[in-house]
């Protein structure tokens, strides 16, 4: 039977249209649960990336060395346990043990543990032991953050475990996220992870090494100066620094004294010596020191001698002191008419007056150091008497001479003698000098004088013999004008020499008492040689002419 165009299909075809319509179905089927399954774990898996290196930028935020804040002992053992166990049945840990693989059974987690804190509260940790859920687009993801330390040697990319004390220490910080996927993953269970390696140090590490690491620079307080038993006046430390903040450490402070936390020494000195302190400085990145010394002396002792002075001279004294600590304050009461002290320096000075009965003056000083503390003594200051006039003699050959000598200090009553005037010269006990000399030029007479209690002085007067006439014989060189000469210690003499006039030539010259290595030429009177001692001589030149007519001349030669 022909079929015409518009008839139907028979069964046989619609049947077989229908199969195959069925398997076409069945393939679009499969494909859009799988498509469907594919499209759900991606998603899952961007979020979970996203997750997990946020924890990582979490972790590079953190202070150096301080990832393992809060984790204790049994918190990580617990961590341990989780990858490690087998066979638990815990679809979670054996998901986290197969995304860690090598790492979960190499990783020295024992050593990444916060010695500080014990016992398990994942609230106090810096990076928390215990994960817990945050939902994104109706699905909750755990972060686990694994801690474990690693060392690898300078200029080495590797870090492996355990740690070597002689390489550089690090963290290895594994940031594991897990969420739950029924049709996507195994177990139902997916995972993701991600790590960073962080320092352990404390301090933050110079990775340019061309950077010099700058020290801090401590301010040295100075020498210090202490009174034993004294509390001391707090001495600060402080000191400029890149890297703060920084601590103090001390060597060597004297007993009784102790540095603080702030950097502050203070306390009570217990005994007396001179030590030699150190202190030491660290901040961040390294440390510097400064040395000083500190003296402890004892308490402040004055204790001057008694003073005997001339009346009328010139006084410069200086008070004596031992111990304590400068500056020094003086006082004193009872001084002689004419002296006075200088506080500061403890120096009396001035002119002893020469008249009235202040033999002996008793004189009290006070001295007050700088952490005021306190010595006294007393002391007597005698003023002996003292020739006062005229300040020469000056008779004529052959002339009568008189002169009367004065005196003052002392209790008053003076007596005067002398043994060594010039020939034709006489002194009363009242101080009169008589008489008429027939010698000539310059003589040194010695005066002692007594006063009514008994105290004697003696005092050197020049005697200058004057010639009334051009021919008799007189030394005129030294002059009575520039008597006394001063010489230099190992200068040779050059041009010195003694010359005189008058009487009859030839003149024949000699002297007493030169200065050691001194001569004189005894024809023409030349002082040479080289002065070989230190000293003050009292020299006398003697000239002689042809009828053995003499005259002398008397003055001091000082070398020095």
């Amino acid at each position: 039977m022909c079929r015409r165009g518009d008839d139907g299909f028979s069964l046989v075809e619609t049947l077989t249209a229908i199969a195959v319509m069925g398997v076409v179905m069945t393939a679009l089927t499969t494909f859009f649960v799988s498509a469907t399954n594919t499209l759900n774990k991606e998603r899952g898996l961007q979020v979970a990336v996203r997750y997990a290196h946020d924890g990582v930028e979490m972790v590079r935020a953190l202070p150096a060395g301080s990832v393992i804040g809060g984790r204790s002992g049994e918190e990580v053992a617990r961590q341990q346990a989780l990858l490690s166990t087998r066979d638990t049945g815990d679809r979670v840990a054996m998901a986290l043990q197969r995304e860690l693989g090598d790492v979960a059974t190499t990783m020295d987690m024992s050593d990444a543990v916060d010695k500080a804190v014990s016992g398990i509260d994942p609230a106090d940790d810096t990076l928390s032991t215990e994960a817990k859920p945050e939902t994104f687009f109706d699905a909750d993801l755990f972060r686990y953050w694994f801690v474990g330390s690693c060392s690898a040697p300078v200029g080495s990319a590797a870090c492996e475990s355990p740690v070597d004390p002689a390489e550089l220490k690090f963290y290895r910080v594994v940031v594991v996220v897990v969420w739950y996927d029924s049709r996507a993953c195994m177990s139902g269970v997916c995972t993701y992870s991600t790590q960073t390696l962080v320092t352990a140090a404390t301090t933050d590490p110079v990775f340019n090494q061309m950077v010099t690491v700058v020290p801090p620079l401590p301010d040295n307080p100075g020498n210090q100066f202490s009174d034993v038993g004294v509390p001391i006046r707090p001495v600060r430390l402080t000191a400029t620094s890149s890297s703060p903040p920084y601590s103090w450490s001390v060597e060597n402070l004297p007993n009784g004294l102790t540095l603080g936390n702030d950097g502050t020494i203070s306390g009570t000195p217990k005994s007396v010596g001179v030590s030699v302190v150190r202190v030491v400085v660290t901040d961040r990145s390294s440390s510097n020191d400064a040395s000083f010394n500190w003296t402890v002396s004892a308490l402040p002792v004055t204790a001057p001698p008694d003073q005997t002075w001339d009346a009328g001279a010139a006084v410069s004294y200086t008070l004596p002191v031992t111990g304590g600590v400068a500056p020094y304050t003086w006082s004193a009461t009872g001084l002689p008419a004419g002296l006075s002290l200088d506080k500061a320096t403890g120096v009396v000075t001035g002119t002893t007056t020469v008249s009235g009965a202040a033999a002996t003056a008793s004189v009290k000083v006070t001295v007050v150091d700088g952490y005021q503390q306190t010595s006294t003594a007393t002391f007597k200051w005698n003023t002996r008497v003292q020739v006062t006039g005229p300040a020469a003699l000056t008779p004529a050959k052959g002339v009568p001479y008189s002169a009367k000598l004065t005196a003052g200090g002392g209790s008053g009553g003076y007596t005067f003698s002398s043994t060594t005037l010039p020939t034709g010269l006489t002194l009363a006990g009242d101080g009169t000098i008589s008489g008429t000399t027939t010698l000539t030029t310059r003589y040194l007479a010695t005066i002692d004088v007594r006063d009514g209690a008994g105290a004697t002085n003696a005092m050197v007067l020049p005697v200058n013999v004057a010639v009334p006439g051009a021919a008799d014989l007189r030394i005129t060189q030294p002059t009575t004008d520039a008597p006394d000469r001063t010489s230099a210690k190992g200068t040779a003499l050059s041009g010195q020499k003694a010359t005189a006039s008058g009487g009859t030539p030839a003149y024949r010259w000699a002297a007493a008492n030169l200065p050691t290595g001194i001569s004189i030429a005894a024809s023409s009177g030349a002082l040479s040689g080289t002065p070989s001692a230190a000293g003050t001589w009292i020299v006398t030149i003697t000239v002689t002419d042809a009828k053995n007519a003499t005259s002398s001349f008397t003055f001091q030669w000082k070398v020095a």
